[in-house]
């Protein structure tokens, strides 16, 4: 019975947070809405239900217990947009035109726009999507330059960062200048702390001035802690948001490992450790700038038409940005927390920043489809 009792507790929170979930989008999106009637029931078949006749939005409970707030926010969104179809464009279309204008309207992601959803699909995407052959060819080449990285010789493992450096702008330009058609996508990093530490801003920044894509600070909630956490969600090109992901993470195990050696090197207290991996990632930043700086002085000696070029990166970026505000239209800007930074440890940090290589990514696999209906 207690059991029962704590499971029935749970529900009622969940339910409380859909509803300012479902407040929160409609004010986002500037959508006006009558708030529908909110329950979480054990649905079979399906993730989401509408139904317009008595105005309710029903959400399967294994979708709440089982995946990621994210995902639900996704099944929400879709059930939202069926409600402005019969509510606003009072039609009785289902996943039709109406319905995808609605979905237009509140930002649904494509993988919650249609009938069926893969959930798990929806969760890997980024690694189970099919590049062309050009495309996977230019991946292994980053995989083969990544593992050169790996090298003890200093010397042997910076050329071969400047050579994933290259080959990576150089990835991005030539599918620019072909027109080829970009895809975005959001891939969400939970890192499960309730603040976002200022190391992560620091990384945050260097990942949207080197990595084509944008970082993006949020809040989401954990239904089985009742909590919310600080998360980090990249949106790019696929290929962008994998390889900011991973930069994201290597760089986090870097600093930690790099701080651990210094710290016992040093004999220093903890105190100085933020000091230090902030001028971590100052030195690993200016290493890039320099990288960056020297292709395009080349380009010049080379008279390579780099405004063109820049023409077509500030045209992709504007697609970039179009993206980012569908899917955050209030989004507002945040200065990073200032914290005391101990001079000595920030420039020792800084040094060995620039000593920082790129290891290989490492990709993951993963399980039921079932139906979005209206």
């Amino acid at each position: 019975m207690k059991f029962q009792k704590i499971k029935n507790d749970l529900r009622t929170r969940w339910t409380l947070q859909l509803y300012k979930e479902y407040g929160n989008i409609c004010y986002q999106y500037g959508v006006y809405l009558k708030k529908p009637l909110i329950l979480i029931e054990d649905l079979k078949n399906t993730w989401g239900n509408w139904n317009s006749h008595s105005k309710i939005i029903t959400l399967s409970i294994l979708l709440i217990e089982e995946y990621p707030w994210d995902v639900v926010i996704g099944v929400l969104k879709h059930e939202i947009a069926h409600q402005i179809v019969t509510d606003i464009f009072c039609s009785n279309d289902k996943h039709g035109s109406d319905f995808q204008r609605a979905c237009e309207m509140i930002g649904v992601s494509k993988e919650f726009c249609k009938c069926t959803l893969d959930i798990e699909n929806k969760i890997l995407h980024f690694r189970n999507e099919k590049n062309c052959n050009e495309d996977e060819n230019v991946l292994r080449k980053l995989e083969k330059l990544l593992n050169l990285a790996q090298s003890a010789n200093e010397n042997e493992a910076l050329l071969a960062m400047e050579k994933v450096q290259d080959l990576y702008s150089k990835y991005n330009v030539k599918r620019i200048q072909e027109g080829q058609k970009s895809e975005y996508y959001s891939l969400v990093v939970n890192f499960n702390k309730k603040k976002a530490p200022s190391t992560y801003v620091y990384i945050a920044s260097l990942l949207q001035q080197h990595y084509f894509v944008n970082v993006i600070f949020s809040d989401l909630y954990d239904p089985l802690a009742d909590e919310s956490f600080k998360t980090l969600e990249i949106l790019g090109t696929r290929h962008n948001v994998l390889m900011a992901e991973y930069v994201f993470y290597f760089l986090i195990e870097r600093i930690e490992s790099l701080w651990k050696n210094y710290q016992k090197e040093k004999n220093v207290t903890g105190r100085h450790k933020m000091s230090y991996q902030k001028g971590l990632l100052v030195g690993f930043q200016d290493k890039l700038n320099l990288l960056q700086k020297d292709k395009l002085k080349k380009k010049k000696e080379n008279n390579i038409d780099q405004e063109n070029i820049t023409s077509l990166i500030l045209l992709e970026d504007k697609k970039l940005q179009d993206f980012t505000k569908k899917m955050f239209p209030r989004i507002v800007k945040k200065d990073s927390s200032t914290n005391k930074v101990f001079t000595e440890h920030y420039d020792k940090g800084k040094k060995e920043g620039e000593k920082i290589i790129l290891n290989k990514a490492v990709t993951t696999h993963v399980k039921e489809k079932r139906f979005l209906s209206s």
